[in-house]
């Protein structure tokens, strides 16, 4: 009996002595992401769970910060970039810190949801986080995901946010089989790597490949701008298949000869243009204004031309009430003509700006 009373003394010390400061919990720095465009997408799933790596091995600094902390503000940015879109969503701890508690073995912690995704609720929970501490229960973490979903039927993405310092990924390749059995084909698994250990990356490996869908990545590759937008649209989003309209204006009823300044003719036929595109609302994602050019003149200078009365289009478009940001701007010079260039009447024709306007389909 004294033997044993020892060892359990000793392992409680052992335990403690992984436990970070249980000051202040932390209070994570989300980034922006560049904004969706969610008239452009629909959901590719209709389930995330976010499980956190709050265990012992957190603590160990890259570029003088825990890891922790760098994992906490990925998962912030993350909430922050997810467009509400009704989500259902979770997030999961592996460790401890989010019980209150920094000493003792690591659990599974279920820290939000499973609820609609609400980016404040979702980033106040993961501010409650007290430390990172302990072992690394990744499989009960795994274990308690494949309770929460039991009654989902859609598709689900799991996002592991960890150093992947693992000691039994037998148990995680277990518990992940165990959960895609319960929703075959239906489960995509994706890695987000915090730290610059490159001694557990067969784990990822491990776990990630088994789906078409799944995917790895660095949390500092996908952590702000376009590079986290784009990662939140490829894990959460589909683009939505748009069916093009082609309007046609000519060039004489836009600009004058060799100008790139719309007319008020031209005006008056873009607004015209501009109500229609609005009449369409939000099943418009995709607009582009193609600017083309008769042969006369170098390749260069028609080139440049087609781009500015593109541009110039696209102005009074976004003035007429359509969103800049679903319009690009393409010129195409003098490559794509419709009729003959040796007549002035082919030449007339040549000289335009398509616009196109791209709608999703409707359901049929």
């Amino acid at each position: 009996m004294h033997k044993q009373a020892v060892r359990n003394l000793v392992m409680g010390l052992s335990l403690a002595a992984l436990a970070a400061c249980a000051g202040a919990p932390y209070t994570p720095v989300a980034q922006q992401g560049d904004p969706i465009d969610v008239n452009a997408y629909t959901k590719q799933v209709d389930t995330f769970v976010v499980l956190l790596d709050t265990s012992g091995s957190m603590k160990e600094e890259a570029q003088g910060r825990p890891n922790m902390y760098t994992a906490e503000d990925w998962t912030a940015s993350f909430g922050n970039a997810v467009p509400a879109m009704s989500f259902n969503s979770a997030m999961v701890t592996f460790g401890k810190g989010a019980t209150g508690s920094c000493i003792g073995y690591g659990i599974a912690s279920t820290l939000y949801g499973p609820a609609t995704f609400n980016a404040a609720d979702f980033n106040s929970a993961l501010g409650t986080i007290k430390c990172a501490a302990s072992t690394t229960p990744i499989a009960e973490a795994i274990d308690s995901t494949t309770e929460l979903l039991v009654e989902d039927t859609g598709k689900i993405a799991v996002i592991i946010v960890s150093d992947f310092n693992w000691d039994d990924p037998d148990a995680v390749q277990a518990s992940l089989a165990t959960l895609k059995s319960q929703h075959p084909d239906m489960v995509c698994v994706h890695t987000v790597k915090v730290g610059n250990d490159t001694a557990h990356d067969a784990i990822i490996s491990s776990i990630t490949g088994g789906a078409a869908c799944d995917s790895a990545v660095a949390a500092g590759d996908v952590a702000s701008g376009p590079a986290l937008s784009t990662y939140v649209a490829d894990t959460l989003l589909v683009p939505k298949e748009l069916e093009y309209t082609k309007h046609t204006v000519s060039a004489e009823v836009l600009f004058d000869f060799d100008k790139s300044i719309v007319k008020e003719q031209g005006k008056a036929e873009l607004r015209k243009l501009g109500e229609i595109i609005r009449s369409q609302g939000l099943s418009v994602g995709d607009i582009d204004v193609v600017g083309h050019t008769d042969s006369v003149g170098t390749d260069a200078y028609n080139q440049a031309l087609s781009i500015r009365r593109a541009a110039a289009v696209k102005e009074v478009l976004v003035g007429a009430g359509i969103s800049a940001g679903i319009i690009d701007v393409i010129g195409m010079g003098e490559r794509d003509p419709i009729a003959s260039n040796e007549t002035a009447a082919g030449r007339a024709q040549n000289r335009r700006v398509d616009v196109l306007v791209g709608a999703q389909k409707p359901n049929r």
